[in-house]
């Protein structure tokens, strides 16, 4: 039988006192990425599930362009799926959709006869599956982090698959402002209006080789039958007036080199925020390097990076 220790009430009461005392760890500051997911989770999470009579045309429309573009027995992802509504009306039966708003995965799960659905973000995309397809439609212009998502896509591909995606033409923007002031198009989230050369680029860093790119659609509402007319015969003769690009893409087949990435910060009395910038930098690529730009501040901005930089040896 082990031998029993004297025990005070004083030392039990000394013992409170040091827990109480102890100084806790502060919490994880959220990476600018983790708090545009929050934000754009929040956004969708309030959002209604069915599109306006605008927007369910529109997504018709679309809907004629993929089934041209995808053949009816691929199986097929879509991140940023929204409540299935263009899965709905595509003929593929093995379909999975992806969407970081849990109402709008519920919605998509109640109104779909196939497929299966998953809360999700695109830029933490992580299935145990590959696809022939995979759609990005509209996503990338809301997307906390665009490359991440092109990149994670490779873990889901194999070396046929077509990534497929539409994202709006920055022509556009004045009229798509005015239809959402309008009440005739949704409201969404800040856009980042990426131009078809900013997806090219990223595509390729990412590992993808666009083999197809065309801008489609210059009437997008009904009337009486002269939209069908304009957008099949005038919309690909100016298709750099086109609303919507369309681009598809294959995996490279070559293997990526490994990149590091600069990222450049002025710095004009900053003194207060030199070390949150560099705690919420996340990793990119193989390595990271943080580069201030000092700009004569009247504050101790300088003494406060030479203070970091020692601070945080690695980068």
């Amino acid at each position: 039988m082990p031998a029993l220790l004297p025990f005070s009430s004083a030392r039990a009461d000394d013992l409170l006192v040091e827990d109480s005392l102890r100084v806790l760890p502060p919490p994880p500051i959220p990476t600018l990425l983790e708090k545009q997911l929050d934000q754009l989770r929040s956004f969708y999470d309030s959002a209604p599930t069915e599109p306006t009579k605008s927007g369910r045309f529109y997504r018709k429309l679309l809907a004629g362009y993929y089934r041209d573009l995808i053949p009816a027995d691929a199986s097929v992802l879509e991140i940023g799926c929204g409540a299935g509504h263009l899965l709905a009306v595509l003929p593929n039966r093995d379909v999975v959709g992806i969407d970081i708003a849990e109402k709008q995965i519920v919605a998509a799960r109640a109104g779909m006869t196939k497929g299966a659905f998953h809360v999700m973000a695109g830029e933490n995309l992580k299935l145990d599956r590959q696809f022939d397809v995979v759609i990005l439609s509209e996503t990338l212009n809301f997307a906390a982090d665009v490359q991440r998502i092109l990149e994670k896509v490779q873990a889901v591909s194999h070396s046929r698959t077509r990534l497929v995606l539409n994202f709006h033409s920055g022509l556009w923007w004045p009229l798509l402002g005015l239809g959402t002031a309008l009440g005739i198009r949704a409201k969404h989230p800040p856009c980042n209006w990426l131009s078809s050369t900013d997806v090219r680029n990223m595509l390729s860093l990412a590992g993808w080789e666009v083999v197809k790119q065309q801008g489609r659609l210059l009437m997008t509402l009904p009337c009486f039958g002269l939209e069908a007319l304009i957008n099949r015969f005038v919309a690909p003769v100016l298709s750099q007036l086109g609303l919507t690009v369309f681009q598809v893409a294959r995996p490279l087949q070559k293997p990526l080199e490994k990149q590091t990435v600069s990222v450049v910060i002025p710095a004009r009395n900053e003194a207060g925020n030199i070390e949150a910038a560099v705690r919420r930098t996340p990793s990119l690529g193989e390595h990271t390097e943080l580069i201030f730009i000092e700009g004569n501040s009247t504050d101790h901005t300088w003494a406060e990076i030479e203070r970091v930089r020692r601070a945080y040896p690695d980068l």
